[in-house]
């Protein structure tokens, strides 16, 4: 994971979209399906996600796929997925832009957002290297340290049922954007663009929107 990013903010309010089955109906079994149909809504809290890299900071590459790209993606459906919760989302970029980290976790400490979830895809040098982890800042705040291990085990929890990927595991991370956050903040690495049949499950527009609902899914967990 290469962690200098990009970013620009807006704040987003895009039309539902529902988890859905195959043949295109609602899927009434997924937790995301059952938090709208009990009205469970997330009750306008605010939530900065964080796509990593951007512009000239491509992030991690495999062959054709970047991470800035993923990340960017995958932020946009979890966007989708938290509005139709009811969630307020506010992006650090909407586009392929670099702006320096710090802005970052300043977008999120300045509109006093309750969380912040950073949006990112793994490399290694062994092809071998594989599966979904989440970070946080275990230092600082006991109140913050403790709340974002909570979201990041959530997170990793509905990602795993999901995506039925490989765990890595929830760890402790010093990362600027977590580290910096005012509020409860994680990083989520979405699997290993450098193992060819993970990457090649990154490159289906279908898992990569299980991953975003699997976010998703987590944080409206973490709140409720």
């Amino acid at each position: 994971m290469f962690l200098r990013t990009a970013l620009f903010f807006i704040f987003l309010s895009s039309p539902l979209l529902t988890a859905c089955s195959q043949n295109g109906k609602v899927d009434q079994d997924t937790p995301l399906a059952a938090a709208q149909n009990n009205a469970r809504k997330g009750n306008g809290h605010l939530v900065v996600l964080d796509p990593g890299h951007g512009g000239f900071d491509i992030g991690a590459k495999s062959q054709n796929v970047e991470e800035k790209e993923l990340a960017l993606r995958t932020a946009m459906l979890v966007k989708r997925y938290l509005s139709s919760m009811g969630y307020r989302v506010i992006l650090t970029r909407s586009r392929d832009v670099f702006i320096p980290l710090d802005k970052r976790t300043a977008i999120a400490n300045d509109t006093k957002s309750k969380i912040l979830v950073s949006l990112h895809y793994n490399a290694f040098k062994s092809s071998n290297a594989k599966g979904i982890e989440v970070y946080f800042y275990d230092r600082g705040s006991k109140w913050r340290s403790s709340n974002s291990k909570k979201l990041a085990q959530n997170v990793l929890s509905r990602l795993l049922t999901q995506t039925g990927a490989a765990s890595r595991g929830v760890k402790h991370g010093n990362f600027h954007v977590v580290r910096e956050a005012n509020m409860p903040a994680i990083l989520v690495e979405g699997g290993f663009i450098t193992h060819p049949e993970e990457r090649d499950r990154l490159a289906d527009p279908k898992y990569l929107d299980r991953i975003a609902q699997g976010i998703a899914e987590g944080i409206d967990k973490y709140f409720h």
